[in-house]
């Protein structure tokens, strides 16, 4: 958590497909498969956390930072609508382990517990240069 996030208590459950992860990472597999065992409900001791400090966790990863979008868009029989875009530039180990998980369970809706930060368009090109959504 930084200084900038730390006040933000808007908490969302979003579906691990609905957010946009734009720039790839670059992982630890270690304690990506360490965060999807917890996920599973069987924490293991990584690097960076022991089992003890996964334990205090109560079950629950920490929650991914996503920025939204939302953007007035035509559907198909030319109403406009608001739709959502998420987008997450950080977390990216949290991100991957949910990401995983849905794979394993591609009959289910994997959420991941996010923060989420309501931005525009130019903030985005901040991060993307001109190729946003």
């Amino acid at each position: 958590m930084s200084f900038q996030s730390g006040n933000n208590k808007n908490i969302e459950y979003i579906p691990i497909n609905d957010i946009k992860r734009p720039i790839q990472p670059d992982l630890d597999l270690q304690k990506v498969d360490s965060m999807v065992s917890f996920l599973k409900g069987t924490p293991v001791a990584s690097k960076t956390c022991t089992i003890e400090q996964a334990e205090k966790l109560g079950g629950e990863l920490p929650p991914l930072d996503v920025f939204l979008i939302v953007k007035r868009e035509q559907d198909e029989n030319g109403n406009m609508i608001k739709t959502k875009h998420y987008f997450s530039f950080a977390s990216c180990h949290r991100l991957t382990a949910y990401s995983r998980l849905q794979e394993e369970k591609p009959n289910e809706v994997v959420k991941a517990k996010c923060k989420v930060y309501p931005t525009t368009e130019s903030q985005l090109k901040l991060y993307l240069g001109a190729s946003v959504i």
